[in-house]
């Protein structure tokens, strides 16, 4: 009995200690003693400072929510008020304010206060959330290495949670200030990664009650921000974007390069890859811009290159120098077999670098690519054979004269296409660029392999 008395006792005296503490902050309020209200406040229960709050007027409870420190406290707080205070109290404060509580409080709870508000209201606050845990820019363009998709993203993008309906979503859009780079809808979870994009086309035909999640593309194209801007340029092009997003080792989406961002990094690309080819080894095509010293500096390796294997050539010539002591009509008829050897292997080396600087070439394609340019090097040998072993029996009437070129004509072309077209794998497979394989070092080992080629024809043909 004694311990039902106790109990009736404490009751009892319930209402009266929590009308006591509401007097108290009531007063310390009107006296405008807001260290003694907020000193007050942070050693009372979450729980308790509700109950108060909860049974004044709700811009009476938001001028006392205001004095409760710290912020993690005021978020306890808040999550046991009433929806009609939440609601009150969330409208009326800052932003930035807002923000904070939120970042207080467990995503279940967020999700809780959030529901409370109006659809337009609860998206302005989610999205200044989710704009507060970004990465900062500043940070970002430090961090980021020169040369790949960090350093060329932007981070004006359009990025929404996937639990939005497509009607707020178009709400959102619609209230942009600026709509200048925005080519697709990103769509993220509660930790800011990325999970979807579709186009804004996409978003205004969907039905306004799915939401985000149910109907944008999961399957993604996305890049790292340490992605090489070549890699980056390539997969913009072989999936004809207009953006791609850029995530970082979280998977967390950080920004989004338009195709604005690449059009000169892709004329770069494009530059040096055929200076390259070319010989040369500088991305600067106006050789105005440039010193003699630095135009020797960069074209004097490839051609010493050329050079080495030329030599290599003429020793190989010199070893067969009583087979064209012979036979002289040999030596008249192998600059055309040489020239023509090294223009297809020209063609096939070409296509292969800008498939590889693409994309639409990888490392799995080599056998299949192998085998379709030595077929169609053999086809194109086996024309031009035929027409140089006419002209040369129109010339020399040697039917075995005549068989020896369109022979090695043939043999030539076709192994010239399976040089050009190797050697750039093997470049990229050392980690070197593919684009110089395709130059002088292509043409200098398909001089080689043709001369080769050539007289050793002629040597069994006329069993020399």
């Amino acid at each position: 009995m004694a311990m039902m008395v106790l109990d009736d006792n404490t009751n009892n005296t319930a209402a009266p200690v929590k009308s006591n503490i509401a007097e108290a902050i009531v007063r310390l309020h009107r006296r405008g003693a807001t260290l003694h209200l907020t000193q007050l406040l942070s050693k009372l229960k979450p729980e308790d400072i509700a109950q108060v709050l909860n049974g004044f007027a709700e811009h009476k409870a938001q001028e006392l929510f205001a004095s409760i420190s710290p912020v993690s406290h005021a978020a306890s707080v808040l999550t046991a008020l009433s929806e009609s205070h939440k609601r009150y109290v969330l409208t009326c404060i800052a932003i930035d304010q807002a923000v904070a509580l939120l970042n207080a409080l467990s995503e279940e709870e967020r999700k809780q206060v959030l529901q409370c508000l109006e659809a337009s209201k609860a998206q302005i606050l989610q999205d200044a959330w989710i704009q507060a845990n970004q990465p900062k820019e500043v940070a970002q363009e430090v961090a980021y290495k020169e040369g790949t998709a960090g350093s060329l993203m932007e981070t004006n993008i359009l990025a929404l949670p996937e639990s939005m309906t497509a009607a707020a979503a178009i709400r959102v859009v619609q209230e942009m200030s600026s709509h200048d780079s925005i080519f697709y809808l990103y769509v993220t979870d509660e930790s800011h990664r990325l999970t979807g994009v579709c186009s804004l086309r996409r978003l205004i035909l969907s039905e306004p009650n799915k939401t985000l999640k149910e109907f944008t593309q999961s399957r993604l194209i996305k890049v790292h921000v340490d992605t090489p801007q070549g890699k980056v340029a390539g997969m913009i092009s072989r999936y004809r974007l207009l953006a791609m997003p850029v995530v970082d080792e979280f998977g967390m989406l950080v920004g989004q390069i338009t195709i604005d961002n690449l059009i000169d990094i892709i004329q770069e690309e494009h530059t040096g890859s055929i200076m390259k080819m070319a010989g040369i080894g500088s991305k600067k095509a106006n050789v105005l811009d440039q010193s003699v010293f630095q135009i020797f500096g960069t074209r004097v390796p490839w051609l010493i290159t050329a050079f080495v294997a030329y030599l290599i050539v003429s020793a190989i010539l010199d070893g067969f120098e009583h087979t064209l002591a012979t036979v002289v009509q040999l030596a008249f008829f192998f600059p055309i077999v040489i020239g023509m050897s090294g223009n297809a292997g020209s063609q096939t080396g070409a296509v292969v670098v800008r498939g590889l600087a693409l994309g639409t070439i990888h490392d799995a394609h080599f056998f299949k690519l192998l085998f379709r340019e030595s077929a169609i090097n053999f086809i194109q040998g086996g024309f031009y054979g035929l027409c140089l072993a006419v002209a040369s029996y129109v010339l020399f009437q040697n039917h075995l004269l005549s068989l020896t070129l369109g022979v090695s004509m043939t043999l030539s072309i076709t192994f010239s296409g399976g040089i050009a077209m190797s050697l750039p794998f093997f470049f990229k497979r050392l980690g070197a660029d593919p684009a110089v394989a395709a130059g002088p070092l292509a043409l200098a080992f398909i001089d080689m392999v043709g001369s080769i080629n050539y007289l050793t024809v002629a040597f069994f043909m006329f069993k020399l």
